[in-house]
């Protein structure tokens, strides 16, 4: 009697437990929409979605989605809402079958190659906007440049605007081109897809241009209206310097040197000078799709929840920069905030950052919760951010990926109309949510912001209990964490939702390779019991900067490595720093700056040209990627990636 009940236990245990395993639906580049989904007939990736719509509606135990080896291309971005999203406790996760490498590329690949002379080549490719990237054999090219940086004559034109228009704060005008010297520049063909990029002490603009036009010895190049107009009026470190050098891009007439393409619209015809490679056998990839991932609820009482993405590597998604009434351009206010809206005078304070607004990412996640991203790459990104949280994201994840290769940063969080939460413009009163409870953990960050060089590797605005810790970042041209907004010198008071935050064992240096006046580890605003605590940092000017406003932080153990003594371990520069602990630091130098109130400072230990040693030798040891993470780390270190012309490499060479 009791071996049949043991069988019958076991019967009903076997019942239980097949109740609860795991969901598995495969998915492969060739798999039909009309397959099962099973691992001997994958499906589709887009037919994938249906079943997992259907799946979720009951669910009773997680939904695993396995990616089969291979490039999913996409023409555009997934779309994940509430009906992919995992129920009763459970997750839907997209992964890597096994040791399978699947490629999700919002790219297509380009063919039929002719030579047009020496090593100019041209193909036909299908589509109407500009073309910002191209990779070939896997390799980054850039658009067709100026070879030398090109001075600028000063400003021309004015462009008037009413106050009535959707994008104005107020009655104005703007400036409506730039002159140069006809013998610097000539009128190219297609003026239309033609940038302008200047870099000013920590700002950056990628102006877009209209019109060429000569007049005697200038010629002016008209600017895309009403962007060129926003971003000529911008305050402080946001002004251009008309007299200053440009990079010009996107020309066919610069098409000059190997690694260079050109992309004609009007004849959808792409050029590509060769740096050797059989054309007839090189894989060559032109982004095409606006994204490659949205994860969106319906608002922030209906969020997208419990999804997961494991092992993918995510590539080739497309950006046209920022987008006002038909006009592009990147007008850069500082890290991720763009300016978007026309301002008299071009102080964005009043308008409590409602005049502002950040990229959109190639990951796109807005109204969700629980959403993790463990284990990926993300390489060959080409917006301006890879992951962008950017409003009402709660209890998220991002551990153990790869960034490289990409035009952009890794992650951003929030927003600066996060400013009063509820009270923005942009997302309206009834949709606003805080970003809030996120972990930003082991990544490692290389070749990251080649093109939007005034974006630090990660980033976030007004957010609360978020951590950014163990990360791995290296040779940026700009700072390696920052987090927080608003400053003390402003015409508004302090934003109160901020807290809680924590930036700590992370391993960060050489950075502000290109622009200055950062830190490596920077902070803005009052943000009460707050962390910089563990972190190794070296190379860098003004090492941890909490700037104008910062108040209510906690440094400590960390460690400084700076050889120079020009450059600051910790920069409180004005009084309006209050209310900051720094204690038990190590530094090589002990150089600083505390023109801050009520500020505590005491237990700095001094290496002076010694090596470290004991604590602090441990706190480095700590930092950076954990034990459990350090196979993502690659054997050599990354041959360091620039898309600017040789010439424009030096951190001065724009000031």
């Amino acid at each position: 009697m009791i071996k049949y009940r043991l069988v019958f236990a076991l019967f009903l245990f076997a019942v239980v437990f097949s109740a609860h395993a795991q969901q598995e639906i495969h998915v492969s580049p060739s798999g039909k929409d009309k397959a099962k989904g099973t691992l001997n007939n994958p499906t589709s990736i887009h037919q994938a979605l249906n079943i997992i719509a259907q799946k979720s509606k009951s669910m009773q135990s997680d939904i695993h989605v396995y990616l089969h080896e291979g490039r999913y291309p996409l023409g555009s971005p997934i779309i994940l809402n509430q009906s992919h999203s995992g129920k009763n406790g459970h997750d839907v996760v997209f992964k890597a079958y096994e040791n399978d490498q699947p490629v999700i590329s919002g790219g297509l690949q380009v063919t039929g190659w002719e030579k047009v002379s020496g090593n100019i080549y041209k193909a036909q490719l299908d589509r109407d906007s500009k073309l910002r990237s191209l990779f070939v054999n896997g390799k980054r090219m850039r658009m067709a440049s100026t070879e030398t940086p090109v001075p600028g004559l000063g400003n021309w034109g004015k462009f008037n605007i009413s106050g009535e228009e959707d994008w104005a704060f107020g009655e104005g005008s703007g400036i409506d081109g730039i002159k140069f010297s006809s013998s610097d520049i000539g009128l190219y063909h297609n003026p239309e897809d033609i940038e302008l990029v200047q870099f000013n002490i920590w700002t950056e603009k990628i102006l877009c241009a209209r019109e060429f036009e000569h007049l005697g010895d200038t010629t002016v190049v008209k600017l895309q209206q009403p962007y060129g107009a926003i971003a000529t009026t911008m305050a402080w470190a946001g002004k251009i310097n008309y007299n200053k050098n440009f990079v010009i891009r996107n020309a066919m007439e610069l098409l000059d040197t190997p690694g260079e393409f050109y992309f004609n619209r009007k004849t959808k015809t792409l050029y590509y000078y060769s740096l050797g490679e059989d054309m007839s056998k090189a894989e060559v990839i032109a982004p095409t799709s606006e994204g490659l991932i949205k994860i969106q609820g319906s608002s922030t009482s209906a969020k997208a929840r419990h999804i997961g993405f494991e092992g993918i590597t995510f590539s080739h998604d497309d950006w046209q920069l920022m987008e006002v009434a038909g006009s592009h351009g990147f007008a850069g206010i500082q890290s991720l905030a763009l300016a978007v809206k026309y301002i008299p005078g071009g102080n964005w304070h009043p308008t409590q950052y409602n005049s502002t607004d950040v990229p959109r990412g190639a990951i796109e996640i807005k109204n969700a919760s629980d959403i993790s991203f463990v284990r990926n790459r993300f390489e060959k990104i080409n917006a301006a951010i890879a992951i962008n949280m950017v409003n009402d994201v709660k209890n998220a994840e991002v551990i153990g990926n790869v960034f490289h290769n990409n035009l952009g940063n890794a992650v951003n969080i929030g927003h600066p109309q996060h400013y009063k939460i509820g009270d923005g413009d942009l997302f309206g009163p009834e949709k606003e949510g805080l970003c809030e409870n996120i972990l930003v953990s082991n990544n490692y960050l290389r070749n990251i912001c080649l093109d939007f060089r005034q974006v630090e590797g990660i980033t976030s605005f007004f957010v609360a209990n978020t951590r950014f810790e163990h990360n791995d970042i290296e040779w940026t041209p700009y700072g390696a964490i920052t987090c927080g907004w608003w400053w003390g010198n402003s015409d508004i008071p302090a934003s109160t939702v901020a807290k809680n935050n924590h930036i700590r064992y992370n391993k960060a240096g050489n950075t502000h390779q290109v622009l200055d006046d950062g830190g490596i580890i920077y902070v803005l605003g009052e943000q009460p019991n707050s962390t910089i605590e563990g972190n190794y940092v070296f190379n860098g000017p003004r090492c941890i900067y909490p700037d104008d406003g910062s108040a209510y932080w906690t440094i400590t153990r960390n460690v400084v490595g700076n050889p120079s003594y020009k450059w600051m371990w910790l920069h409180l520069w004005t009084k309006r720093c209050h209310d900051i602990v720094a204690r038990e630091n190590y530094v090589k130098n002990n150089l600083l700056m505390d023109n801050g109130t009520n500020d505590i400072i005491e237990e700095t230990y001094s290496f002076r040209e010694d090596e470290f040693s004991g604590k602090a030798q441990e706190i480095i040891e700590h930092a950076g990627i954990e034990r459990e993470y350090q196979d993502i780390i690659p054997e050599k270190e990354p041959e360091r990636i620039n898309i600017f012309p040789k010439e424009f490499k030096e951190r001065d060479v724009f000031h």
